[in-house]
């Protein structure tokens, strides 16, 4: 390993080393009983939905089950207090779920959200807080739902090269994730569906602030030449304050036909989070540097990407990052270019909160 390469490897200690900043405590008891007053109608006593109440039918929509644990990790709270503020509609939600602004302060809001959170436990499943916007490179640690498009364009001497990912993510028990994807590349006029990948993540270490997960994936070629590979990675995921979080992750490639031959590639990201409203356009940069194992001096490569998440929902669940990849070291190509769309199912359907 040389040197440069080391020196990525401190910065991106020194970015899980980051602490977040402490947070006022909530008042659980008052919490509750701003709940008994407000949203037991509605939403059950204690949090738990009775899908029998009269008033439920009448809706015409079922109200969300605060006791469901899966459910309630998922959701941050932060966004949990949006719509207690602003009204369902505001995310993209139910019109029924009314604005409750006028009628409690902020404070209120905090109290009734955190007693919400303490109806169930949920300490094995990682925070909804933890999920954090996609990268363009670095893996997400956030065990998720979602469907997720993604699209390369390399400009390079001689014929360009597009790449096409297609992955699924599926969520399996309290912190695991299935992973399967289908990679589409062309040169020029060469076409082929050139692999699939099949991996599982699993969140090791997780709190409302951090999150650390481990992850392997199976290469298996269907067009491509060799026999594939295994890729392994950490990820990591912080908040380092209100405004700002950061992602880094390592990943170790092992090629089938001769482990030696792989590489291992560091990132991290950091994203400027400047509103709480998922529909904004949030800046980011990102830093990539890949060292194959057999390494001499001058084969550590260096890329920068910035780039911008948009949220074309309201409730943010279906987004778009552009970016572009741009080379700081002798790379074979001059300037990558990548678009991709999310969709984290479930929050709702693809079409829900445009």
């Amino acid at each position: 390993m040389n040197k440069d390469f080391r020196i990525a490897w401190l910065l991106a200690g020194a970015m899980i080393l980051a602490f977040a900043f402490p947070v006022a405590a909530a008042n659980i008891d008052n919490g509750r009983q701003i709940y008994d007053t407000y949203c037991v109608t509605c939403h059950g006593a204690g949090g738990r939905l009775d899908v029998s109440s009269p008033v439920i039918k009448g809706l015409g929509v079922e109200p969300a089950d605060f006791s469901d644990p899966l459910f309630n990790s998922r959701e941050p709270a932060g966004d949990w207090e949006m719509v207690i503020k602003y009204g369902g509609h505001a995310l993209g939600l139910a019109e029924q779920m009314p604005a409750q602004g006028e009628v409690l302060n902020d404070e209120q809001i905090s109290d009734v959200t955190a007693f919400l959170k303490s109806v169930v436990d949920t300490s094995g499943f990682p925070p909804g807080e933890m999920n954090l916007f996609l990268p363009v490179r670095t893996k997400k640690a956030y065990p998720e739902d979602e469907i997720v498009y993604s699209g390369r364009y390399t400009d390079q001497d001689g014929d360009s090269e597009y790449k096409q990912v297609l992955e699924f993510e599926k969520r399996f028990g309290k912190a695991g994730q299935g992973i399967l994807e289908f990679v589409h590349e062309r040169v020029g006029s060469e076409s082929e569906l050139s692999e699939a990948e099949i991996g599982y993540k699993q969140a090791l270490s997780f709190s409302t602030s951090h999150v650390l997960s481990a992850a392997a994936v199976v290469a298996i070629p269907i067009e491509a030449d060799g026999d594939g590979e295994l890729v392994t990675y950490l990820a990591y995921g912080r908040e380092l304050s209100p405004t700002w979080i950061i992602q880094s992750s390592l990943r170790l490639k092992f090629p089938f036909e001769g482990a030696s031959d792989g590489e291992a590639e560091l990132a991290g990201i950091v994203h400027w989070v400047h509103s709480p409203w998922p529909r904004r356009v949030f800046p980011a940069l990102e830093v990539v540097a890949t060292n194959p194992f057999r390494s001499s001096n001058g084969d550590l490569e260096w890329t920068a990407m910035p780039q911008v998440r948009i949220g074309l929902t309201r409730g943010g669940h279906v987004a778009l990052n552009l970016g572009v990849e741009l080379p700081l070291s002798d790379q074979t190509w001059d300037q990558r270019y990548y678009v991709t769309l999310l969709w984290d199912f479930a929050d709702g359907s693809f079409f829900q909160g445009w």
